[in-house]
């Protein structure tokens, strides 16, 4: 699947400490692939250093996953933090 805009959720803050809620079907390696979230840099101004709590898996076997962006330019890729 892919990344849903419907599913991203701004919780409060200011870009660069931003704080995300993203729910998704996928599998947490999808979520934590590099480009995934390129999309929220333009429809939520993600940027370096904002925190997404990803909850993975609807439908099936559920995690929740802390990540950190990091944007090079309109790409972004994720640390786990957990």
């Amino acid at each position: 699947m892919a990344y849903d805009s419907s599913e991203m959720r701004l919780m409060g803050g200011v870009p660069g400490q931003q704080l995300f809620l993203y729910r998704s079907a996928d599998a947490v390696a999808s979520v934590e692939a590099s480009g995934y979230f390129d999309q929220a840099v333009a429809e939520y101004n993600l940027g370096a250093g904002d925190v997404i709590i990803a909850v993975c898996g609807l439908g099936g076997t559920m995690t929740v996953d802390l990540l950190a962006a990091e944007v090079d330019g309109s790409t972004v890729s994720v640390v786990n933090g957990t």
